[in-house]
């Protein structure tokens, strides 16, 4: 969430802020909760006032008691006064829910760097790494490969659960486990720390990291109210939900794999055959907390480490920045890391690295002592893929492949596949 003293004190500011992202609706919020508000202060004035009158009340009956005078005047205001009080605090508390759910609803502000834009096709390229691979044969995709080569099964898939899932066999099988292994070790050499987390989360979980109630069809809810997550970050960034840390723990880096659940609402399909877009896979994902002013160092760190993993596994891809229309609710900006697809004749994205200053800690009320001014602070959250599998697997695949219809395995990964330099047909 963003501060409710901001909209307060300058609602012409705020609202220019979030006419960036071009919503009109969001807009038009500002002015009911401005209005929700400030009767929620009015009813909240008058609540305090009449508690201060009911204790008045209660001292003067002492009073007019110990004097032996009569207290009946004031016996017949003070019975009045608790029931007064119940509606009173009906009212607010319904006030100050009102508030909040629309609340939920406002975006996050855009960082100045963020281009002004309507949609991806406006998105800024940044640089790109990495020399296309050049074939001098008719390539395949990765799912005419991983089916040539027995390692992909999407049929039966589909049979088992339905469209949107994979099976991995053999050696694709084999790759992934390795890509995991070789993440997790990347991470833990850089110092951070590995955390294996719950993939189902409550719905507070889900609103602390702005996931609701925004995203709620986007995500699997189980019958006992769990979800299941999207990606690590929810789970991630909420291990220090409600909790008060010192200035000394900071930064927190943490990184993590799970499973990721998305149902891909209107989405699936709509791109390509294969895994391009799926409703179930595998990321490890990197998740930062750090002190306000420390984000751009930490940003430029995700960053770094998303982009080596890419170079050594030896993957041409580029950088995006997106622009306002396209960054997420919860982001203040948003660089897309995007691996290449011969086969696709485009870059696809892989990884996503996102600031998000303080719009999640406000939401799970994580803050820290600042020693210098000696103050409770709300922290500030980053989160980025380092790196989502399927579109990984893809890159793979296709830049990898020979004329015979093998894959060459990345150097990098041979050690943990036992040494294995190829994907080969099987032998019949």
């Amino acid at each position: 969430m963003i501060d409710i003293k901001l909209i307060r004190e300058n609602p012409k500011r705020v609202k220019k802020l979030l006419g960036r992202r071009g919503d009109k609706e969001v807009l038009k919020k500002i002015d009911e909760i401005i209005n929700l508000d400030g009767k929620w202060r009015k009813i909240k004035y008058n609540l305090d006032n009449l508690r201060k009158g009911r204790n008045a009340v209660s001292k003067k009956i002492s009073e007019l008691k110990k004097a032996g005078k009569s207290a009946s005047k004031e016996m017949k205001i003070a019975k009045e006064i608790p029931e007064k009080l119940k509606e009173m605090e009906e009212e607010e508390r319904k006030l100050e829910a009102d508030l909040r759910c629309i609340m939920l609803t406002i975006p996050n502000f855009l960082d100045e760097k963020v281009p002004d834009g309507k949609d991806e096709s406006e998105n800024k390229e940044l640089f790109a790494w990495g020399e296309k691979p050049k074939f001098s044969f008719p390539i395949k995709s990765h799912a005419e490969l991983g089916e040539s080569l027995d390692i992909l099964d999407l049929k039966r898939a589909a049979k088992i659960t339905g469209s949107g899932f994979y099976i991995f066999k053999n050696e694709l099988a084999q790759m992934q486990r390795a890509l995991i292994s070789f993440m997790l070790d990347f991470h833990r050499a850089k110092g951070k720390t590995e955390i294996v987390s719950p993939i189902l989360a409550k719905p507070e979980t889900a609103e602390g990291t702005a996931h609701l109630p925004k995203f709620d069809l986007d995500m699997y809810r189980t019958r006992e109210g769990f979800y299941l997550i999207p990606t690590a970050e929810m789970t991630l960034t909420n291990i220090h939900r409600e909790e008060d840390l010192s200035e000394k723990e900071l930064p927190i880096r943490f990184y993590g794999y799970t499973p990721c659940f998305r149902t891909e609402a209107g989405r699936h399909g709509a791109e390509t055959p294969g895994i391009f877009r799926v409703h179930q896979f595998d990321k490890v994902e990197m998740v930062t907390l750090c002190k306000p002013g420390d984000d751009d160092k930490e940003f430029n760190i995700m960053m770094a480490d998303a982009q080596e993993l890419l170079k050594k596994l030896e993957i041409p891809y580029r950088v995006i920045v997106l622009c306002s229309g396209d960054t997420g609710f919860k982001e203040s900006i948003t660089y897309d890391i995007e691996t290449w697809s011969p086969f696709m004749k485009r870059y696809m994205e892989t990884s996503s690295i996102s600031k998000v200053t303080d719009f999640q800690a406000r939401r799970m009320n994580t803050r820290y002592q600042d020693i210098k001014e000696n103050k409770m602070k709300l922290i500030y959250t980053l989160n980025g893929s380092a790196l989502a599998l399927p579109r990984l697997i893809i890159a793979i695949l296709e830049n990898n492949q020979n004329k015979d219809g093998s894959i060459n395995i990345p150097k990098v990964l041979q050690p943990y596949m036992n040494g294995l330099k190829k994907i080969e047909a099987k032998k019949k």
